[in-house]
Parts: C-alpha cells; structure tokens; sequence
C-alpha cells in the first residue's frame, strides 16, 4: 500500500451477458455442474493471465470441494506460469479442516492460501485460525467507510495483529477513495 507498486491479480469470473456470478454458480450446483463450471473459469483465468507480468502472482478463487477433489485443480495449476495464490471461497462450509489442509498440500508447492472477506463472517475467522494461510483479504464491507468508522478500524486492527502473529499479509478489498486509502495506510 505504501509504495503503490501492483503484487498481484485477482481473477474474477464475469459473463457477457451481465448475469451476475454467484447466480451463474447457484444455477450450476442446482443442476450438478457446479465442479464443471469452476473448472472452466479457473482454466480460462490461468490462461488469460499469460498475458500479465510473469512476476506477479495470480490469486484464484477456488471452492473448498475443488481443492478437496484434488485432480482436476491439479491439472489446472499443471499450466501455470506465475505464483498462484488460492482464495479459499466462503459459499461452502468447511466440515473437516484438516482434510483441507492435506489437499492444499498435496496440490504441490509454490502454492499460497488466502482466506477471503475476512470479517463478513464468524465462519470466517474459523478459516483464519483452521487455515493458516498466507494471505488475509478484509472485506469490502469492512473497508468502505473505514475512514469515518472506529468500529472498521478497529477490526481491521485486530486482523493486522492475527497477520503479525501468524506472519501472513493483509490485502484490503475495493480501496476507492483517499480518505480509506490514507486510514489503512
């Protein structure tokens, strides 16, 4: 955040028809393709970054039941030309944690784990203790408006102190004005 300089890329599944992601998903699990669907976008997501600074890594939003399937995400990461970080989704609970931990391991190394919207859930803070991961992302909701809120501060804090302690990084989600910007900085 001090230097401005770009670490990273997140991809994000949009649709040309506008149709909103998570109902694209929804529509999917209910017709059991939902393992299909995310396969199609990570490939695509790993494909398209070949065109992004081979130095910076790509964060991929991936389910825990596609990390715990193993194969097909293992193909996947196969192609990658750059550090992958993996965004552990929060649309499914997580029922055995340890069993997610083996999985993440046995994807391979040079992998990173990031837990997402950190503090727009109690779940979510099983996942930061559960997880260990490398890479903590606030959610939006938690930094829009933090500038004029104590309580957003003050959460944010205690996510820095987690990070500090767990060595892992704090990424801010959807920065969009200076006075945030400043106040996180």
């Amino acid at each position: 955040l001090g230097s401005g300089a770009v670490l990273g890329y997140e991809a994000l599944t949009r649709f040309d028809d506008g149709t909103p992601p998570d109902r694209v998903f929804a529509e999917a699990k209910g017709c059991g393709l939902e393992g299909e669907l995310e396969s199609v976008t990570l490939r695509a997501a790993v494909a398209a970054s070949d065109a992004l600074p081979a130095e910076r890594f790509l964060s991929l939003n991936v389910s825990p039941s596609f990390i715990l399937a193993g194969d097909d995400l293992r193909a996947i990461l196969a192609a990658r030309r750059r550090p992958i970080v993996l965004e552990i989704t929060e649309h499914e609970t997580i029922e055995d944690y340890g069993a997610l931990r083996s999985a993440f391991v046995a994807l391979g190394s040079g992998l990173r784990l990031a837990v997402d919207d950190a503090g727009a859930g109690a779940a979510n803070f099983s996942h930061l203790v559960e997880l260990r991961p490398q890479f903590v992302k606030v959610d939006i909701g938690l930094v829009r408006g933090v500038n004029a809120d104590l309580a957003r501060q003050a959460l944010i804090v205690a996510l820095l102190h987690f990070a500090g302690a767990t060595e892992c990084h704090v990424v801010a989600e959807g920065i969009e004005t200076e006075a945030e910007r400043a106040v996180l900085e």
